[in-house]
Order: structure tokens, then C-alpha cells, then sequence
């Protein structure tokens, strides 16, 4: 009896052992999972307001596009040159949405998704890459544009600060269906960057859902 007992209280000590342990590499994960998702929060907050920016810069771009269009066709004898000039100007915007992702590329390059427990954080996190990745396929493409058709006309015609009292600008190339119809596809493309049927919506709905969901956990 005496041996048996013995015997119990060993196997006891062992469970309680083996409990305390598991209690502790739970403790462990716990405080690794917050530290992570501390560090998502802090870089998704950032990314956030980069992404207004953004946004913005490329909103001004389409309403000035979208002004231009409205006075199609131009007659440079009755238009306002000064508001001419300026809406080209800022139709030029071409930002870049860069978010930083050390914290997702930490995750990816140690396999950790496994350590976020909320299954909706960590399917975001995982889609994340691919989604922005998604979303700046078309804002490269409206900034190739930009590059490619529509600098090249300005440069050949107009001086750089767009400066139309500058009687070296060809203020005639303002009324041609070539201009018009870099306009009008400028605006386009910035549509397909931004618009509601863009990659866009997706990609605010995501980083307001990633900020909120880490916020939620780390508290």
C-alpha cells in the first residue's frame, strides 16, 4: 500500500509537472502572440495613413482629370489658361501606395501564422500580400501611362511648370482630339486604380479590419 501510494504521488507530481509546463508554453505563446500582433497594429496604423495620403493625391488627380473633360472641347481664346494649368498639374500626381510589411514577412519567413489565434486576423494577414500586390498592379499601370504618353506630349509642347504666359507653350496642342483623348484615358486608368470597382475598396476594408482585430486582441 505504502509502494502503490508512493507510486500515486509520483504520477501526480508528474501531471502536476506536466500541467504547469503546458501552462507555461501557453504563457509563452500568449505573450509572443501579443508582441506580434502589438507590432501589426503600430505598422498597419502607419500604412493607414499612408494609404489616405494616397488616396488623396490620387483623387485629386481624377477630379482635376474629370474638370478638363467638362470643357471639352477646348477653346483657348474663352478658357481660363491659369485653371487649365493647374488641373494639369495635379493630374501628374502619381503617388505610390508602399506599405510597410516586416511584421507579415516575420510571420511568413518563420511560419507563424499558426500563433494567431483569431482565425478572421490571421486569413487577412495571410491575403494581405497578395492583395496589395493586386491593388498597385493597376496604380503602376496608370503611373505607365502617365510616363509613357502623356509626359512625353506635355514635354514636346508645354514647359515644365506649365507656365502658359510662357509664349514658347503651343497652347494649340490644348485643342486637339490627341490631348483630349490622353485626358479622357488618364482618367480612365485612375478610375480602374481607385474606383469602387477597383482592388481599392477591398484594400481599405482590410487594413480598417487588421487594425481593428489586433487592437481587439492585444488589449
Amino acid at each position: 500500500k505504502y509502494a502503490i501510494g508512493e507510486i500515486v504521488l509520483v504520477v501526480i507530481g508528474i501531471l502536476i509537472a506536466l500541467q504547469i509546463n503546458n501552462w507555461n508554453g501557453q504563457r509563452k505563446l500568449e505573450l509572443k502572440e501579443k508582441s506580434l500582433l502589438a507590432a501589426i497594429h503600430k505598422e498597419f496604423l502607419k500604412n493607414k495613413i499612408q494609404l489616405d495620403l494616397t488616396i488623396s493625391q490620387h483623387n485629386l488627380a481624377l477630379n482635376s482629370c474629370k474638370k478638363i473633360i467638362d470643357l471639352f472641347p477646348l477653346d483657348i481664346e474663352s478658357i481660363n489658361l491659369d485653371s487649365i494649368s493647374l488641373y494639369l498639374y495635379n493630374l501628374k500626381n502619381a503617388p505610390s501606395f508602399n506599405p510597410s510589411q516586416g511584421s507579415i514577412n516575420s510571420i511568413i519567413n518563420t511560419s507563424s501564422f499558426d500563433i494567431i489565434s483569431n482565425n478572421t486576423l490571421r486569413e487577412l494577414l495571410i491575403s494581405w500580400p497578395d492583395l496589395v500586390a493586386d491593388y498597385r498592379e493597376n496604380e503602376i499601370g496608370s503611373r505607365k501611362l502617365l510616363n509613357r504618353l502623356i509626359e512625353p506630349y506635355f514635354s514636346k509642347h508645354f514647359d515644365y511648370n506649365l507656365n502658359f504666359t510662357d509664349k514658347r507653350n503651343q497652347l494649340k496642342y490644348l485643342e486637339s482630339l490627341e490631348f483630349e483623348y490622353l485626358i479622357k484615358i488618364r482618367s480612365q486608368y485612375l478610375i480602374y486604380a481607385i474606383g469602387e470597382n477597383s482592388h481599392l475598396p477591398q484594400v481599405i476594408q482590410s487594413i480598417n479590419d487588421i487594425i481593428r482585430l489586433s487592437e481587439n486582441s492585444i488589449q
